[in-house]
């Protein structure tokens, strides 16, 4: 596997950490940070929003023969990452899993599917005429 490859992959295992580190933090809750109620929710879709874009970003060096399987393959693997972290929440001291957050998770990801797939195509239709 070449660096190039490598370095594809790196920001994405970055930010899967610190997820999964964020999401150890015993008792963090918007009441003991100050923020408004609900803002967790904006801060899950943010989380995996992003989550999913770097996973484009390190897929994008395939070719892109057959897009529907990567697209797919985001989105599932982006609900198993956010299933484990709202599970591995149970574990946590003052933490819970919730659905709702769970929910914002998927949004993110499915938003940042379709930014990604759209970058894909734009980035595709800028090279045609070379």
């Amino acid at each position: 596997m070449r660096w190039t490859s490598v370095k594809r992959w790196v920001p994405l295992f970055g930010w899967i950490l610190v997820i999964l580190g964020v999401s150890s933090i015993p008792r963090l809750s918007v009441d003991n940070v100050g923020m408004p109620e609900g803002i967790d929710k904006v801060a899950h879709y943010f989380e995996y929003l992003v989550l999913a874009l770097l996973f484009h970003h390190a897929l994008s060096g395939r070719p892109v023969r057959r897009r529907l399987p990567v697209e797919l393959l985001v989105v599932a693997t982006g609900l198993a990452i956010a299933a484990f972290d709202e599970i591995h929440q149970g574990y946590i001291p003052g933490r819970d899993p919730n659905i709702f957050d769970f929910a914002a998770d998927g949004a993110g990801i499915l938003t940042g599917m379709l930014i990604g797939m759209r970058m894909i195509r734009t980035a595709g239709a800028g090279t045609e005429g070379a």
